[in-house]
């Protein structure tokens, strides 16, 4: 018997985030055109540390009288966010994150995943995940040597998230 090695598909350059202000129709089936109606902030994001997910389940402790043993049951779950992005303040055109992540805006924040790398639009099929939030203040970070302007900004999960989906069509 060979060793069959599934093909692996590279993260950097192929993820887009997508955020749209309001809500949708339909968070576990968002369309192409809801997607296209948000601003893609991509290109805004820091690959390193712009977008900072973190999902935290919590256990149960199910102890029974008659058992010595200790079992455990899922319970319940927390994601946290924050972003990280560039900033031109003197070029409107080249600050479209900070302009549309405004403090208290409530909206959706949509990631892509496996978009290829030169793709400007969106199509039915798209594999993401969607999370509705609120945002929190924008904040310059102190200077840093050989690194650009940047935002950082804090963001409330306000709504259920959809687990991996994928882009449908609509109106």
């Amino acid at each position: 018997m060979s060793l069959t090695i599934p093909a692996g598909v590279p993260s950097m350059g192929t993820r887009r985030v997508v955020f749209i202000p309001g809500t949708v129709a339909a968070i576990d089936a968002i369309t192409v055109t809801e997607a296209t109606a948000g601003e893609n902030i991509s290109c805004y994001i820091m690959r390193s540390s712009g977008l900072n997910k973190t999902l935290t389940q919590n256990k149960i402790v199910d102890s029974r009288y008659c058992s010595a043993q200790d079992f455990q049951r899922f319970g319940s779950k927390s994601k946290d966010m924050s972003l990280g992005y560039s900033t031109n303040l003197g070029s409107p055109e080249d600050d479209a994150a900070r302009l549309a992540l405004v403090e208290g805006t409530d909206g959706v924040l949509v990631e892509f995943f496996q978009v290829d790398e030169d793709a400007e639009t969106f199509a039915v099929g798209d594999w993401y995940q969607a999370t509705p939030i609120t945002l929190g203040e924008q904040f310059f970070p102190p200077v840093e040597d050989n690194a650009i302007d940047r935002i950082t900004q804090e963001v409330a999960v306000s709504g259920s998230w959809t687990q991996l989906t994928q882009l449908v069509a609509g109106a």
